[in-house]
C-alpha cells in the first residue's frame, strides 16, 4: 500500500511516505510552525520519490488527541490534498499509534 501520513497535533511536525513498504520521513520540532512547514515536507517526500499524490492509495493524519489547532492544520492539509488527488483519508488516533 502507497500511503501519505502528517502528524501535527503535539509540538512535531511531521510527514511520512510509505512506498510498497519503504517509508521515507520528514520531522521537525517546530512548536507553532506547522502551518510554514507540512506542506514543504509532503513536496519533499513526494518530489524525492518521483511520485504525485495520485499515485498514493490514501492519505492519513494524526487525529489526535493533541493540540487543537495542530490537528485541525493536519486534517485540513490533509483533506484538501486528498480531494484533490480523489483519495481517501484515513484518520489515526494518535495515542493508539503510540501504544501500537
Amino acid at each position: 500500500m502507497n500511503l501519505l501520513s502528517l502528524d501535527t497535533s503535539t509540538d512535531s511536525c511531521s510527514a511520512a511516505l510509505c512506498l510498497s513498504g519503504k517509508v521515507t520521513e520528514r520531522y521537525e520540532l517546530a512548536p507553532r510552525r506547522h502551518g510554514e512547514l507540512i506542506l514543504p515536507m509532503v513536496d519533499a517526500l513526494l518530489r524525492e520519490a518521483g511520485v504525485t499524490l495520485r499515485d498514493l492509495d490514501a492519505l492519513a493524519f494524526g487525529r489526535g488527541p493533541g493540540a487543537f489547532t495542530g490537528v485541525r492544520i493536519a486534517a485540513g492539509v490533509i483533506q484538501g490534498l486528498a480531494f484533490g488527488a480523489e483519495k481517501p483519508v484515513v484518520p489515526v488516533s494518535s495515542l493508539a499509534a503510540l501504544a501500537q
